[in-house]
């Protein structure tokens, strides 16, 4: 048994990460990161080879992060990145992981967010429709915690 966790930058997902440390600690299972690389992780020149350094050097500076954000947990983790679809990303790691569930921040609010789900589809809302594990979505603020 493990958990999944779907992670980026945001406020949310940053809430779900702790969320899920301390569930998954409460559990006594391992927990999952899966950072899912898109478009908005990349630099608009994507060709240069300075570029592809800089994207590196981010998604290192995100894994420090998540290592900075579980240190004090008890759990065990691994970090996770992968390409393409979240929502195929974050079931397929499900799967390999046979995690019981899968935890996510709730989709941003607001009129940019709003068009923003419209184009591409939220995350959490399609987990919800797709997955046959229970998904759990947490709020950017969580009671007590930011």
């Amino acid at each position: 048994m493990a958990l999944v966790v779907g992670y980026d930058r945001h406020l949310a997902s940053r809430a779900a990460l702790l969320f899920a440390a301390e569930l998954a600690g409460a559990l006594n299972v391992a927990l999952h990161v899966v950072h899912v690389v898109d478009r908005s992780d990349s630099p608009i020149n994507v060709e240069a080879a300075s570029s592809a350094g800089a994207t590196e050097r981010r998604l290192e500076g995100e894994r420090r992060h998540v290592a900075a954000a579980l240190d004090a947990a008890d759990v065990q983790w691994s970090y996770h990145v992968m390409d393409g679809d979240p929502v195929a990303a974050l079931l397929a790691a499900a799967s390999e992981h046979a995690a019981s569930m899968i935890v996510v921040g709730r989709p941003e609010q607001g009129l940019v967010a709003t068009v923003g789900h419209i184009v591409t589809g939220a995350v959490a809302r399609t987990l919800i429709r797709r997955s046959q594990r229970p998904v759990v979505v947490v709020p950017h603020v969580v009671e007590g915690r930011a």
